[in-house]
């Protein structure tokens, strides 16, 4: 650039001075141009110094003494560089795989706690946000630790981890707070990706190489998805979840029974019931029964019934497995069952018309009026024959259907049993022939639902006190399996078997306190008690149900052991092996620990 004829030249002593005064209190800044002479062809770099604030015309400075270099005001803070794509953020002499290197840094940062890399970023504004976020979401983790050490009282003999994650399943279980949980998953999840993404662009260089834009875009996008695909999981299976206890569970007012409990939603809603007592009941009803049913005038009836009796503080369970064909049923005096039927359940026709697995049926049939307003009037007839037989009051019921069975196992990929004889799928007595094959004798087999189905209902080539030992089997096994690792790899196809194959009148509002209950029952023994023709008071032809109350409340509240000390020593020739004991044998043992019922001891085949 030419200078001025008419400057006026200025001694070298006065040329650092004459620059200060040009640009008074404003910090100078550098612009980098390239500029070409079109003489030596070649590119030189040059400095242009401008002053931005003054409105004054500026005159050109003189040129420096040769041999001299221009000085650089206020050099004990140098300026910042400006270009026309913004701030550097990082200094020319720094090499790019160092900026590259810091930039991921970075984005690790906020990857693994929101907004924390965000204090690279050369902006105060960004850097403030990203260190309130980062301190925000620690007081939120430490919060929700906080309210669980507050809400969790571990059981005594449980560990605290195990109460926690039972109190957080039981509070998962609560509609209205997994619609909340839906909401604050996606939200959670659409900012952390955002603050990753922004991470990376705030703290990135503006002149960064092209392959190393490519490969920081890639990853942001890796590390968004490892934070995304986990949260977006977790809101489905909230709705999922949601959903299932729409179409399976209703609420404290809308579901009536004159049996049930009344509870209030929130951290043990049973304390005031030593016992909950549900009955669990399994009807064949498929399709083609339906149907079949519909032509024959006649419908629902409860094959398998089996009373659970829980202690509310332990979790200890008490299986009471009644036969379908119990005669004469008798009910609770001044119940409703009992004013109608006052000498137990019985009428005119065939006996088999008046079993126990008949009072659903006949009731709705015959009685629609006996209680009327109910939502489901069979089960409140039959909770009152189950209640004549065991002594005990059913508070819940939960009836299984075969299909939606057959669709839980198959959900929760199959159960592990221990099948002890040869099991026809299918077939009939009479010509002694399995339709559909056999299920051979083993040790932990691995049954698809179809396959459990049959394990659970085969019976002409046994009997009914078979396969109610093995339907308690089949209970223990999908208990066992019901894991936390099956649950959520399985979750969605299991929650909607599940609400395709219940039927119950548990109100939402005890779902937390009954999942909480449920988990609890998977660390203790479970105990098995079966009415066996000639064992326990029951007699098909008559029986007594005076002794059949008795045992049950022997099950229920036995009766200490002796010590060792008070009883003589028993010697045990262990050269001398034991028979197994056949099928009805084991059946006759009355209470037993399930454990051992369904412990692999295969039935010799006579003949």
């Amino acid at each position: 650039m030419d200078e001025p004829t008419d400057a006026p030249r200025r001694a070298d002593a006065d040329h650092a001075s004459y620059l200060r005064a040009l640009y008074r209190d404003e910090a100078p800044r550098r612009v980098y141009i390239d500029d070409e002479d079109a003489v030596a062809r070649t590119s030189s770099r040059q400095t242009l110094w401008r002053a931005e604030s003054s409105s004054d015309p500026v005159p050109p400075p003189p040129p420096p003494p040769e041999g001299d270099l221009l000085p650089v005001p206020f050099a004990e803070e140098p300026a910042p560089l400006i270009s026309v794509d913004g701030p550097r953020h990082v200094r020319d002499d720094e090499p790019d795989s160092t900026r590259f290197r810091r930039t991921v840094g970075y984005t690790l940062l906020s990857t693994l706690v929101p907004g924390l890399g965000l204090v690279g970023s050369q902006q105060r504004g960004l850097r403030r946000t990203g260190a309130f976020i980062a301190v925000a979401s620690i007081f939120a983790l430490v919060a929700l630790a906080g309210f669980f050490a507050i809400r969790v009282q571990p059981e005594p003999g449980q560990g605290w981890f195990a109460a926690a994650a039972a109190s957080a399943v039981g509070l998962a279980s609560a509609q209205g707070m997994l619609h909340v949980l839906t909401v604050v998953i996606a939200a959670v999840g659409l900012l952390w990706v955002g603050l990753i993404v922004a991470t990376h662009v705030a703290t990135r260089s503006w002149d960064i190489p092209r392959g190393k834009r490519t490969v920081g875009a890639v990853l942001v996008a890796l590390l968004a998805f490892a934070i995304s695909a986990p949260l977006a999981v977790g809101a489905n299976y909230a709705q999922v979840l949601s959903a299932s206890i729409g179409r399976t569970f209703g609420t404290e007012t809308n579901v009536i029974s004159g049996s049930k409990p009344t509870v209030e939603a929130g951290n043990n809603p049973f304390a005031g019931i030593p016992r909950l007592n549900i009955l669990l009941l399994g009807s064949d009803l498929d399709q083609e029964r339906i149907e079949r049913y519909e032509k024959l005038g006649y419908g629902l009836r409860t094959d398998t019934l089996i009373l659970a009796s829980v202690d509310t503080t332990t979790g200890a369970t008490a299986l009471i497995q009644i036969p379908r064909n119990v005669q004469r049923t008798p009910f609770p005096e001044g119940s409703e069952m009992a004013g109608l039927y006052p000498d137990g359940f019985r009428g005119e026709g065939d006996p088999a018309e008046w079993y126990v697995n008949s009072i659903w049926e006949r009731v709705v049939a015959d009685h629609p009026d006996l209680f009327a307003g109910q939502t489901y009037p069979g089960a409140e007839a039959l909770k009152q024959g189950i209640e004549g037989i065991t002594g005990l009051p059913v508070h819940y019921f939960a009836m299984l259907n075969i299909d939606g069975l057959r669709g839980l196992v198959d959900a929760m990929g199959g159960v592990t049993v221990n099948i002890n004889e040869r099991l026809p799928m299918g077939g009939s007595s009479n010509n002694k022939s399995a339709t559909w094959g056999w299920l051979e004798p083993g040790p932990n087999q691995h049954l698809d639902g179809t396959h459990a189905l049959w394990y659970a209902r085969s019976r002409w080539n046994t009997d009914d006190y078979s396969r109610m030992q093995r339907q308690s089997c089949l209970i223990k096994a999908i208990t066992d399996q019901a894991n936390p690792t099956t649950l959520l790899t399985r979750f969605e196809a299991i929650a909607g078997a599940s609400s395709d194959m219940v039927t119950t009148d548990i109100p939402r509002e005890a779902l937390e306190g009954l999942t909480e209950l449920a988990l609890k029952t998977q660390t203790q023994p479970m105990k098995r008690l079966v009415f066996v023709n000639g064992a326990n008071g029951y007699d098909h032809a008559n029986p007594d149900f005076e002794i059949m109350r008795e045992r049950v409340d022997e099950l229920i509240h036995p009766a200490p052991s002796p010590s060792s000390s008070s009883s003589p020593t028993a010697t045990v020739d262990e050269a001398t092996p034991k028979e197994s004991p056949s099928a009805s044998e084991r059946s006759n043992e009355g209470a037993q620990d399930i454990a051992d019922a369904c412990a692999y001891n295969p039935v010799e085949e006579e003949g």
